[in-house]
């Protein structure tokens, strides 16, 4: 009866175990399945994620992150970037496998490119490269070239782009690897202005890409060919090949580049005299880059809109998009700037690191050669040496202590000790500094002033020790979004200001409202207890207050007022401040 009871739970057990092991070779089909569709078909891409999700039981950890990367990248696809952002970040720093991790990074970098973080992007970049010898697995080598050439041609870097484009071209690859690569080289050589309509890179490129079925990164390459025909003003060809292809990314409703095919047919239906055509696509191509900023696509489409209102005379509306189109072309061209600024704040970074390897490796060769000498000497002349060495140590030591010393001073002298940004003395200042500079070159320069809402409430509530991690946190969020030359400062108690230098009042507007944004999302839990976080703003700029420091806060200090007398946790304009001033005001 034992023997008996005995078979039949071998039987049972090696059931399960077979049927597990079926599960999970499903589950591996279904993932590596999905994988393959995530840009070919994005439809039944999700439909695989959803149908992995109901097996999510049954995943190892290894599938896991498999399932979770790919989640990532449906969170990336439909725009949410924030979130794909934390997975992938969540799998670099947990990752159970060293090529997951290596997946991750790819994709991080790829985001930074899109939320122009560009110099987390080179750095993780370099990184990257510094460890692709690591990767055993050569379609994800290929990937990590793939993403290089990728990234640098994101941030303006062409001739490094069709470097890595070609490197990746030169391996006989197949499919997806050899759709990437021949779009890279066919996007370097457009913007180094040396690729041709019917090119054989041009050619290749669609080939490549149709064969496998990448619709979006096929649409990528119609662009150049639509834009290289705009250059010769052979609008008619342009037109036929835009709108040939675009019911396909239309399909596939990827933003990016679905927005550039709607305003590269408003721009050649304009030049065809098809006004209400040219006011239709370039409306459609507003829509979409609502939310995605400085991009080609806006700068094109307002340019256009303002042009056929122009023509249409109304020149109310005309003057409006006129307005749009100038604010975009100068982001877009900013945003320009600090691609190229962040690329060369790496290569001094790089240098730098050479020139310290070089002089540590002289240093080195300084000390074996006074070792050689102090070996030959007498027993009189190595003590006198190891005197010497004694003494010079003492002295370089001395030395380090006092440079530290005075740097630890400096910051100290500088900084607000509670949030480590600029303090009240410092900030006044280098905001003279910066104005002074603004007004000599007739620049624009901006001022936000925040206050955190019913601050006393917390400390009253919940300690001052709570408060205080507050004002860390308030600090360190809208210091991660700022830009690296504005002046960001602590004036005391819960009040912050920032100064930023070539900027307007409706660009500090929209920074505004980012911190304003951000502030509310900070999650309060880790501090011990629960409770909203809210901040009231107030902006001007030098065109409402003038080049003055006093004059420039005390109105940001009003606007900021005013978003406080109105409601609370809303950004306000000097401009508001005024108005409300003039609507007030009595007639005798």
């Amino acid at each position: 009866m034992i023997k008996l009871l005995l078979v039949c739970f071998f039987i049972s057990f090696t059931s399960q175990s077979l049927a597990s092991s079926d599960v999970k070779l499903e589950i591996d089909s279904l993932l590596a399945k999905a994988d393959d569709l995530r840009s070919k078909d994005p439809q039944q891409f999700n439909e695989l994620i959803l149908k992995l999700n109901s097996l999510n039981n049954n995943l190892s950890s290894k599938q896991e992150d498999y399932l979770e990367y790919l989640k990532g990248y449906q969170l990336a696809f439909n725009g949410d970037f924030n979130q794909a952002e934390l997975v992938w970040e969540r799998i670099s720093a947990k990752g159970s496998t060293t090529e997951i991790k290596f997946r991750s990074n790819l994709s991080l970098i790829n985001i930074y490119a899109y939320t122009k973080e560009w110099s987390k992007g080179l750095s993780f970049l370099e990184e990257n490269l510094k460890n692709l010898h690591l990767i055993n697995n050569p379609e994800l080598s290929q990937l990590g070239i793939s993403a290089a050439a990728i990234f640098y041609n994101q941030i303006g870097q062409y001739e490094l782009g069709l470097k890595f484009a070609n490197q990746l071209d030169s391996l006989m690859l197949e499919g997806r690897n050899l759709c990437v690569a021949r779009h890279q080289i066919a996007e370097s050589k457009f913007h180094l202005k040396i690729l041709k309509l019917g090119s054989e890179d041009i050619n290749n490129a669609i080939a490549s890409c149709s064969l496998i079925n990448e619709p979006v990164w096929q649409s990528a390459i119609h662009t150049f060919r639509a834009r290289l025909m705009i250059n010769n003003k052979d609008y008619k060809s342009a037109l036929e090949v835009l709108t040939n292809n675009v019911v396909e990314i239309e399909r596939v409703n990827y933003i990016p580049i679905l927005s550039h095919f709607y305003a590269l047919m408003a721009k050649a239906y304009l030049a065809n005299d098809n006004q209400l055509k040219a006011k239709v696509f370039g409306q459609k191509s507003i829509e979409l880059t609502d939310g995605m900023s400085n991009t080609e696509s806006e700068v094109i489409a307002y340019d256009v809109l303002y042009k056929v209102l122009l023509n249409e005379a109304d020149y109310e509306s005309a003057l409006m998009y006129y307005i749009k189109f100038a604010e975009a072309d100068k982001a877009y061209f900013d945003d320009l700037k600090t691609k190229y600024l962040a690329f060369q704040l790496a290569q001094h970074k790089a240098v730098e690191q050479k020139v310290q390897i070089e002089l540590l490796n002289k240093q080195n060769k300084l000390l074996q050669a006074s070792q050689r000498l102090s070996e030959s000497e007498t027993e009189n002349n190595r003590l006198f040496m190891a005197l010497l060495i004694m003494v010079i140590s003492l002295l370089a030591i001395a030395a380090i202590r006092s440079n530290r010393n005075q740097k630890r001073l400096k910051h100290l002298a500088e900084h607000d000790s509670l949030t480590q940004i600029y303090n009240r003395g410092h900030f006044t200042s280098a905001a003279q500094d910066a104005m002074q500079a603004c007004q000599i070159n007739q620049d624009d320069i901006s001022c936000i002033l925040f206050d955190l809402d019913k601050f006393k409430t917390i400390n009253d509530n919940y300690g001052h020790a709570c408060g205080d991690w507050v004002l860390k946190n308030v600090a360190s969020t809208c210091k991660n979004i700022g830009r690296k030359n504005d002046i960001f400062a602590r004036l005391g108690g819960e009040e912050f200001c920032v100064i930023l230098s070539r900027c307007d009042a409706n660009t500090a507007m929209k920074v505004a409202e980012d911190y304003r944004k951000a502030i509310a999302e900070i999650d309060s839990a880790p501090s011990g207890n629960t409770f909203p976080i809210t901040a009231s703003f107030g902006v001007t700029d030098s065109r409402l207050s003038g080049y003055s420091l006093e004059a420039l806060t005390g109105h940001a200090d009003n606007a900021m007022y005013l978003a406080k007398d109105t409601g609370r946790n809303q950004v306000c304009s000097y401009r508001d401040v005024v108005a409300a001033d003039d609507s007030n005001s009595v007639i005798i």
